[in-house]
């Protein structure tokens, strides 16, 4: 599945604070930021929804997200 999130990570600074954290507590997950969006776009992939625990990660931290969509991958 694909999580789509809208974030308020807008520097460096905090790009360097959640990504240890999302790499730490979500091992199986692959990620990244798009700076560059307006909306400064999360994009999961990740075989499990974690929409609930990202988004409590952010919080705890100070920063924050909202699930915009999740895409299902339709079985091969």
């Amino acid at each position: 599945m694909i999580a789509v999130f809208k974030t308020n990570v807008s520097t460096d600074s905090e790009l360097n604070t959640i990504s240890p954290l999302l790499n730490s507590h979500f091992k199986e997950i692959k990620w990244n930021i798009d700076l560059w969006d307006a909306d400064k776009i999360l994009r999961v992939d990740s075989p499990k929804d974690w929409t609930k625990e990202i988004t409590e990660l952010f919080n705890s931290i100070g920063l924050h997200c909202i699930n915009l969509e999740i895409f299902h991958s339709a079985p091969f």
